[in-house]
């Protein structure tokens, strides 16, 4: 046998594992970084859907109250951070329900008084705005219908200078026109 035979039946050299740990390396650092994006943009995602929820909330909310009672007075209640700054870390605070018109609903099994919201709407401090405006038309008689926009902000993880202030670097903003039916004329 030949000196050469012997040499190609060893196994493999230092450099050749050293250049197989280099492609391994290179290949992971892609897939790394899709993995912490995707739970980046998921993160973003959730908190997004959570703010739709919160503006969805006050309208429905708005759909069980009289007409005359769409104003700022009653929905401040909602308005504000949902979060309750005498918690240490900082969690949600209580579910703040706008009283219905229907009497009937007031009890114990349909409006839940002791309700908090989640401690995962505290990572991103949630602040609600609420507005309201007549809608002045010719089509319409005054007092006929409202526009109601409901602003949700929050933050990526980052806590703001006051839960109070309105201060957030991301925002949804929903409106809807509420119409007055009882002064329809048919």
């Amino acid at each position: 046998m030949k000196m050469r035979d012997l040499k190609k039946t060893q196994g493999i050299s230092f450099v050749e594992v050293m250049i197989a740990v280099l492609i391994v390396a290179v290949s992971a650092v892609p897939i790394f970084y899709m993995v912490t994006s995707s739970r980046t943009d998921t993160s973003k995602a959730i908190n997004y859907l959570r703010a739709v929820e919160l503006a969805n909330e006050v309208i429905e909310w708005a759909q069980a109250v009289k007409f005359d009672d769409l104003n700022v007075i009653t929905f401040g209640g909602v308005s504000g951070t949902i979060d309750d700054d005498s918690t240490v870390p900082v969690l949600p605070g209580p579910v703040r329900v706008v009283p219905p018109e229907n009497t009937n609903w007031l009890g114990v099994p349909f409006v839940a008084t002791d309700l908090m919201y989640s401690k995962q709407y505290s990572n991103a401090f949630f602040y609600r705005e609420i507005e309201f405006e007549d809608v002045i038309s010719p089509d319409f008689n005054d007092g006929m219908m409202k526009k109601m926009t409901v602003r949700v902000k929050w933050n990526e993880g980052v806590a703001p200078t006051s839960l109070y202030s309105s201060d957030r670097d991301r925002q949804v903003e929903l409106s809807v026109l509420m119409l007055n039916d009882a002064n329809m004329n048919y």
